[in-house]
């Protein structure tokens, strides 16, 4: 059976490990970052678990003979469940990297974090790509139209496709779900969208292990010798 995971460091099913975390501000006026840490490794893993679904359903599903009954249907709707979960998953990642960048470069928590979500970011000019997510448009730019259709199109329902060689991912967009814009088909590998978010994944998790070692606060016996020196 082919195996399509986001790599986070485990396996679906493994428990969370405090080797996987790292500090990031417990306090802020958003919540505690740690937390959604591993929050964010825990949507990992169900993604995954929706995607080792979608490609044995579709190894089911593929075959030339009658295949079992809703394979195809369990198929399709894994697809659309993983979709949600990296989206979402992208959605924290960027604003957590935007609401720390924010506090980093300008000492405060921002009153709004603007930059929230992949739609948002991708309105940025280029050059105000946060570095981790500006190796990672195309993947982001598929993942957001992608889900958008899923969510909003109208027309989405209407397709009725299943990949040939690998389990795939299509969706079906209609802008507004106005016909004077262009029907546009999506289609992308499970496959290339495991490993391409897992690089997204990975250089944003770099990211905050940066921050976090930048900005660890010091143990307070360190800080009461500094005062006494």
């Amino acid at each position: 059976m082919t195996t399509v995971w986001i790599d986070n460091g485990k396996s679906p099913d493994e428990p969370y490990s405090a080797t996987l975390g790292f500090w990031l501000p417990p306090d802020s006026p958003y919540g505690n970052f740690t937390l959604k840490l591993m929050k964010l490794c825990e949507r990992i893993d169900e993604a995954n678990r929706r995607l080792t679904e979608s490609c044995a359903f579709w190894e089911q599903a593929r075959i030339a003979a009658i295949s079992p009954i809703n394979a195809f249907q369990r198929h399709t709707y894994a697809n659309e469940q993983a979709i949600y979960l990296l989206r979402r998953s992208a959605d924290e990642m960027i604003a957590l990297i935007w609401c720390l960048s924010e506090w980093q470069t300008k000492g405060c928590y921002p009153k709004k974090i603007k930059i929230d979500c992949i739609g948002a970011l991708l309105d940025l000019p280029h050059e105000q790509y946060p570095k981790p997510c500006s190796q990672h448009i195309p993947m982001l730019t598929q993942l957001n139209e992608i889900s958008n259709a899923f969510k909003h199109s109208f027309i989405d329902s209407d397709k009725n496709i299943i990949g040939r060689d690998e389990p795939c991912v299509y969706a079906l967009s209609l802008d507004r779900n106005n016909l004077a814009s262009e029907a546009k088909f999506h289609g992308v590998s499970l496959v290339w969208l495991a490993k391409a978010f897992t690089d997204f994944y990975k250089d944003g998790m770099d990211w905050l292990r940066a921050f976090s070692a930048q900005n660890l606060p010091r143990p307070v016996n360190e800080q009461v010798n500094d005062v006494r020196q």
